[in-house]
């Protein structure tokens, strides 16, 4: 039979379990001085632009680096992503990182969250089809997966709960229904002419 998951329910509880983690994190690593970069190397590896983002995990404080790079290594057990996942999902927490100047992830609130979310909003003047809104929505998810995975890491990934850090930031809806304008779209004229140079090109 087995047995039921503790799962924290307070604020406290939840930011005592990640301040445990980051404690053994940091006895690890002073004794260790090549384990970072060992891990950066190999979380790194064979991604577009990895030299950049290596360099960019170096640039950023041992404690959040370590952290990223133990929840890539953790993914890639539990889901093997993609390197293009890989790669964003690296790209997206050193930028996080460096927007709060490099707080530490387990101090992060829920307000730095939605701070750093709605810094990619933009006006209707500069952007009539809200394409911001992708982004937001995007990043969001980034950061919704880590941060279930700092306060949940021996929870199976699809069973953490969310923590109330990045609670009550729902997806934001699109206004329009498609980005697309009418000036992208073929007209009938388009179509005929599509369908001629297919005809000519069969004979």
């Amino acid at each position: 039979m087995r047995k039921p998951v503790h799962i924290a329910t307070t604020v406290t509880e939840e930011k005592e379990k990640v301040e445990r983690m980051v404690n053994n994190a940091k006895r690890l690593y002073p004794s260790s001085p090549d384990l970072l970069d060992r891990k950066i190397e190999f979380v790194t590896a064979d991604l577009h632009g990895q030299h950049r983002l290596y360099n960019h995990l170096h640039r950023i404080p041992i404690e959040n680096a370590l952290l990223i790079s133990d929840y890539i290594i953790a993914m890639n057990t539990e889901i093997n992503p993609s390197d293009n996942y890989r790669g964003d999902s690296i790209g997206i927490l050193y930028t996080f990182s460096k927007y709060h100047e490099n707080k530490s992830f387990k101090t992060i609130t829920r307000e730095d969250i939605i701070s750093f979310l709605d810094s990619y909003r933009r006006p209707e003047a500069t952007d009539p089809l809200h394409k911001w809104i992708g982004t937001y929505n995007l990043f969001r998810i980034y950061l919704l997966r880590f941060f279930k995975w700092l306060y949940y890491p021996d929870i199976n990934a699809n069973e953490r709960p969310k923590p109330d850090v990045i609670g009550n930031i729902p997806q934001l809806k699109r206004k329009e229904l498609s980005i697309y304008k009418p000036t992208d779209l073929w007209t009938a004229d388009d179509d005929l002419l599509f369908l001629k140079g297919r005809k000519l090109s069969a004979y």
